[in-house]
């Protein structure tokens, strides 16, 4: 899952313009309300309208960016900062490691599989396997890649080889199985009887 954190660069840009603090709390809380059109422009894109949530959201990240500034500079804490957005400061430290320091594992989460099904996971297909799409597998109308592509295995790249190049039948101990997918619908395929054409009488 991705979590949209919404801009909070222009509205320090847009204060530090004016000759004012951009990183104190305070201003930070002021520039937010006041500058209208790009919370509702958010609130458009976001939240369906709604500037509640968007808000307060940047008014939160405000908060851990003062709050995390005084940190740096060795400054005492200020733990009004974070009470004024509804929050502790170990929420706001929470948030600051989440946002701002998060190692691989923290910031993906790999969906876990069963155990019983690990080993087919090496055999996923693509999934644009169309006609004329981008995908591992071409169509053909009755030759060897039609109807479901095998992926291909460590487990079944021997057997798709030979499968792919073999004219025998497909299963040669079972008289009378033919395999027609290796047949690209020129000639007779071996295994199936030739009949001769019926010649005219008289001729």
């Amino acid at each position: 899952m991705v979590w949209y954190i919404p801009p909070l660069s222009p509205v320090v840009d847009a204060l530090r313009d004016t000759g004012h603090d951009a990183e104190a709390a305070g201003n930070l809380f002021g520039a937010i309300r006041s500058l209208r059109i790009p919370v509702e422009y958010l609130a458009e894109l976001f939240t369906a309208g709604d500037p509640v949530p968007v808000v307060a959201s940047l008014d939160k990240l405000a908060a851990m960016r003062a709050y995390m500034r005084d940190h740096n500079l060795g400054r005492p804490a200020d733990p009004s900062i974070p009470a004024a957005v509804g929050m502790t400061e170990e929420e706001v430290y929470d948030m600051y490691r989440l946002l701002a320091i998060a190692k691989y594992e923290d910031r993906y989460v790999i969906p876990t599989a069963f155990a019983e099904t690990g080993a087919q996971l090496e055999e996923l297909a693509c999934s644009l396997d169309f006609d004329g799409g981008p995908g591992q597998f071409s169509s053909g109308s009755f030759g060897e890649s039609s109807g479901r592509p095998v992926p291909v295995a460590v487990e079944t790249f021997h057997a798709l080889q030979q499968r792919q190049s073999t004219e025998q039948m497909v299963a040669p101990g079972s008289p009378g199985q033919v395999n027609l997918l290796n047949w690209d619908g020129a000639g007779v395929p071996l295994g199936i009887p030739t009949v001769p054409p019926r010649q005219e009488a008289g001729q």
